[in-house]
């Protein structure tokens, strides 16, 4: 763990070093000393000449930073003749590195116990967008061995940030009483920003008070009902934006369930949530496919045990995917049977031999 966190600050040293020579030729000569530095030169020489000032987490981003790298200096006229991108760029890098560096010790002079998970927090949630997936992953799982607690979300993929479960989320969100989770203004504004803070939040609510959330749900179906009967947007696309999600974020346990559970809701397999949404029938045909698919996943595993082949272990929906298309197109029309009359079937004639 540890090893990957040295990576990032090498990485992000030597990064910084070339930003600067682009934009300060002028110290090119120093730059070139401090990045012949070796590794564990470069993280002592780090600590003790650029974390005490420039590196330090509670430094004023607008205030001169001094040494930003081993003998390189920055003073206040060159500070002042910077644009405002030269000076973020510079308080980013700064941040980044002494994060890493400070992560992997687990503990800063700066912060002491809560305070100091605090200030790892806010900075895992200010910077998750403006991190790769491997930087956050590695710095999300030492989060959580140091502090413990639920595992955090990546920063989502585009094609999820516009998605219709990302405004979801965000609504619901705002469904829940800030005083039961500790919500504030600023953490409402981050879900806006970044929807994968606003799925985080959802989850260690749930882990909290998982009544609270389901309550929070149906409210927010009970609104949307209008948008589904005027054909708006079909909560069966809700359903399958869910699962890819759960395929996007696999290895995170608690967010697939979570994924089930917006999945089940809006395919309708929650009568409670079918009714919420003026679909009661769809509850009822969600339930009798999942059975007849139930049926037809126990024949199909019974065939290949008489025939002595083997299937996959998986999900139902992978054993019945290689079913015959005229046997799921029988159990559509059994389905559809058995819920617009009522729950009664009438056996099927035999066509003519």
């Amino acid at each position: 763990m540890t090893e990957s966190l040295d990576a990032i600050f090498q990485a992000k040293y030597d990064e910084f070093a070339a930003a600067l020579t682009d934009v300060f030729p002028e110290m090119t000569d120093v730059i070139k000393i401090a990045t012949a530095l070796s590794p564990s030169e470069r993280i002592q020489m780090y600590k003790s000449m650029v974390m005490p000032m420039a590196g330090s987490p509670k430094r004023d981003p607008k205030s001169v930073p001094g040494m930003v790298l081993p003998g390189v200096y920055i003073n206040e006229p060159t500070w002042n003749a910077a644009s405002q991108g030269t000076k973020a760029a510079i308080n980013q890098f700064l941040s980044i590195m002494t994060f890493s560096f400070v992560m992997k010790d687990g503990e800063s002079k700066d912060f002491g116990g809560d305070a100091f998970k605090a200030w790892a927090d806010g900075f895992m949630n200010q910077w998750r967008t403006k991190m790769d997936r491997s930087d956050f992953d590695s710095f999300a799982e030492r989060f959580k061995d140091l502090f413990g607690g639920a595992d955090r979300l990546p920063p989502f993929p585009e094609k999820f940030k516009k998605g219709r479960l990302a405004k979801l989320a965000e609504d619901i969100v705002r469904e829940l009483k800030p005083e039961e989770f500790g919500l504030d203004p600023e953490t409402v504004k981050q879900c806006e920003e970044d929807p994968s803070r606003a799925f985080e939040i959802l989850m260690q609510s749930t882990m909290r008070n998982p009544a609270v959330i389901q309550n929070a749900m149906k409210r927010i179906i009970k609104k949307l009902q209008d948008k589904f009967q005027r054909g708006e947007f079909n909560p069966q696309d809700l359903a399958a934006e869910a699962e890819e999600m759960m395929k996007e974020f696999s290895e995170n346990p608690a967010f697939v369930q979570m994924m089930e559970s917006l999945r089940k809701t809006f395919s309708f397999e929650d009568p409670e949530a079918a009714a919420a949404a003026g679909k009661p029938e769809s509850a009822r045909m969600a339930i009798l496919k999942a059975r007849l698919r139930q049926k037809q996943a126990a024949k199909t595993a019974a065939a290949s045990a008489a025939t002595g082949t083997s299937v996959a272990t998986g999900t139902i929906a992978s054993v019945t995917a290689a079913a015959p298309l005229n046997v799921l197109e029988e159990e559509e029309e059994e389905v559809s049977i058995l819920v617009n009359k009522g729950g009664k079937s009438k056996p099927k004639k035999q066509g003519r031999k």
